[in-house]
């Protein structure tokens, strides 16, 4: 088999080896210095597996990478991923299920952002199932003369043109003041006699 012939049996194998995605392939060289690939070690040669993704080296040719994936290859999508870790919001003041007591009515609610914050963001407060507040560049909201009883509170990150980019869990808590109703003043009785 001459040199020509063996490139194209080469890239053959090749092709039909990655259309069956389990195939393997061998090489063998004969005594008269000739290249053979088979799809089966033959007893009695040395048989060498053919890595698939790296063509073999072919006259002057440079060697090249055939994968599916070429970041992966490299670990370059795996850098990547890490540095790109997505971003979340948590609401961590008041807690959940957690009971609060002010007799103004005044809360405030305590975010965190993980891993970093964008240099420029909003967050927004969502307080029984309302928009409360918006502020800039802070994870720190306050409300004032919330009403007495049982809120659910969310957070919401967002990017400076309205991207929602992460929202916190929902918590619901609890916020006691005293009343404004005051006991009854006794009614004076008239003077019996």
């Amino acid at each position: 088999m001459n040199h020509k012939h063996g490139v194209g049996m080469l890239t053959l194998l090749l092709l039909t080896s990655f259309s069956a995605d389990a195939a393997k392939v061998y090489s063998w060289v004969d005594s008269n210095g000739v290249t053979h690939y088979t799809d089966t070690p033959l007893p009695g040669k040395q048989a060498k597996e053919v890595d698939l993704r790296i063509a073999p080296f072919i006259g002057n040719a440079p060697r090249s990478v055939q994968v599916s994936n070429f970041n992966e290859l490299t670990g370059k999508g795996a850098k990547q991923a890490q540095g790109e870790a997505k971003l979340s919001i948590a609401l961590l003041v008041p807690e959940q299920g957690g009971t609060l007591r002010d007799n103004t009515g005044n809360v405030v609610f305590h975010g965190q952002i993980n891993p970093a914050a964008p240099t420029q963001y909003d967050v927004r407060l969502t307080l029984n199932g309302q928009t409360a507040a918006l502020v800039s560049n802070n994870p720190v909201i306050r409300v004032e003369n919330l009403d007495r009883g049982a809120h659910v509170a969310q957070l919401d990150l967002l990017a400076k043109d309205g991207t929602i980019l992460a929202k916190s869990s929902p918590v619901t808590f609890y916020l006691h003041r005293a009343s404004n109703l005051s006991a009854p003043k006794p009614t004076p009785k008239a003077n019996q006699g």
